[in-house]
């Protein structure tokens, strides 16, 4: 996810909650007495004051460091009673990065709900004679982001129970649920981007997130090629092995990559040392993904018995036909961990076309108390050079959020500082582990942040912190970045 934008300036806001003490019975034979409930306080217009000045300071410092040059939007409230701290040009447009996924998750949860499902079926069309179907198989996808190969075996090994060994027709495979029709890739995605698994293109018939998984190991000695793994196995995309094995002392440089005049080929480039410790993992994207399935499940098939006549083709479900197997995915709460936690673009782009797309979403703000004008929406991972969000926006649906049909679920799917997905391994100091519940986002020049924040008095606040334009310079900057947005972060949350 790549691309830079001048932007506004700085928003800050934020209000926070504290418990309170509890005494204990001083006596030592006598049980100590349960504390009193952890009561959240006001801020104090003294403490906004100082913290406002605070917040100031830091990012000043921080504009003659890692922050030179860059565009910073931070705006914060108290999450229970809307408090306004700060605001410094809340409304400025801004990079979302993945961020952006907040939109198109908290959509889907409210206009699907926690339980929704995605269903994937195979029918037969026809009569069945003896072990022969005189007739069609039929897999239709209904727009199910997690469904994968060991699924799709299933529904062979189903067709085989039921007795078929031998389809006169061809399979076919009904790509029609989805609401919004799109080209493969959305406007504004980069080139070089296509190629890995990050910016795969969605259909609502997929499998594998639409993209290989690729191991590449040194080979024998130096000089020899590398050993490649690719799976699952498909002639609807060449892998063709142009990387080396360097020396022990050679730096690794495998990498991916995808001829512009000829989209079904990828080529693995590069040198990998000899003796390296681990071998290189990565994914690339597929770029037909019909194909992709129906050759996999082609596959499935006369692995299970079944022979097709007619090889496969695409057309929408027929009328009157008979299901043979059913999948349902996970339940959306769960499918909304699996985007959020690790940032999947796959995930996001497959709900955005479920949902209908950008102009869905525009009704959804609308109603949510956003306003849409205010945005730009060309996608639902936020993967597009095009997209573009302002603070207030984020933070009004992250508030949005705090329903209590939607507040555990939303908190729960989201990384969680020191503990889980993309912030697991960051701020993870005793005051902030485990207090932050965000969604990042990172493209380059662009790092932002937006979610809940645990304070140690005053409860919670919600906020978001954009940074565009930012440098990213040399051996530890993104530590430096941290350092400057935790310093933020832990003044607000020790704040008296």
């Amino acid at each position: 996810m790549f691309e830079y934008r001048r932007i506004g300036a700085l928003v800050l806001a934020l209000t926070l909650a504290a418990p309170i003490a509890a005494s204990a019975d001083a006596t030592a034979s006598a049980p100590a007495p349960a504390p009193p409930p952890i009561v959240s306080t006001r801020f104090s217009t003294a403490t906004v004051a100082k913290l406002r000045t605070r917040i100031a300071a830091i990012l000043a410092a921080a504009r003659t460091g890692e922050l030179r040059g860059a565009h910073v939007a931070f705006l914060a409230i108290d999450a229970k009673r809307g408090t306004l701290i700060d605001a410094v040009h809340p409304d400025g447009d801004f990079i979302p990065a993945s961020t952006f996924k907040l939109i198109v998750g908290s959509a889907s949860l409210d206009l699907l709900g926690a339980e929704h499902r995605f269903v994937t079926t195979l029918s037969s069309d026809g009569t069945r004679a003896g072990t022969a179907l005189h007739g069609d198989l039929i897999l239709r996808g209904g727009g199910d982001p997690t469904l994968d190969g060991k699924v799709l075996r299933e529904a062979a090994r189903a067709v085989a129970r039921s007795g078929i060994t031998r389809v006169d027709g061809a399979l076919l495979l009904d790509n029609t649920a989805f609401r919004y029709p799109s080209a493969l890739y959305r406007p504004g995605w980069a080139w070089d981007d296509l190629t890995y698994g990050y910016g795969a293109p969605t259909d609502a018939l997929s499998l594998d997130e639409n993209a290989l998984h690729i191991t590449v190991s040194p080979g024998a000695h130096p000089g020899s090629a590398v050993t490649l793994s690719v799976s699952p196995q498909t002639p609807s995309l060449q892998i063709e092995n142009h990387a080396i094995t360097g020396s022990s002392e050679a730096s690794d440089s495998i990498d991916a990559m995808r001829p512009w005049n000829d989209p079904n080929v990828v080529r693995i480039v590069g040198v990998i040392p000899q003796g390296a410790k681990a071998p290189d993992r990565f994914r690339v994207a597929v770029e037909n993904p019909q194909a992709f399935v129906g050759d996999a499940f082609l596959a499935d098939l006369e692995a299970n018995g079944v022979a097709i006549a007619a090889g496969m083709r695409t057309d929408p479900l027929p009328p009157h036909a008979t299901t043979i197997w059913e999948h349902r995915s996970p339940p959306l709460s769960t499918i909304l961990a699996r985007m959020w936690q690790p940032s999947d673009n796959f995930i996001a782009e497959m709900l955005f076309r479920h949902l209908g797309g950008a102009r869905a979403e525009r009704a959804w703000l609308r109603r949510v108390g956003v306003d849409p004008q205010r945005l730009t929406i060309v996608d639902g991972s936020g993967l597009s050079a095009y997209d573009r969000i302002t603070p207030r926006a984020l933070v009004r649906i992250l508030q949005y959020d705090r329903a209590p049909q939607r507040k555990a679920i939303v908190e729960a799917a989201l990384p969680l500082s020191g503990v889980r997905g993309t912030l697991k391994d960051r701020f993870r100091d005793p005051i902030l582990r485990g207090k932050i519940d965000a969604k990042t986002g990172s493209v380059n020049h662009v790092r932002t942040l937006a979610g809940y924040l645990q304070t140690e008095r005053h409860g919670t606040v919600t906020f978001a912190l954009l940074v565009n334009d930012w440098m990213d310079r040399g051996p530890g900057a993104m530590k430096r970045l941290d350092a400057v947005r935790g310093a933020i972060l832990r003044a607000i949350a020790t704040a008296p």
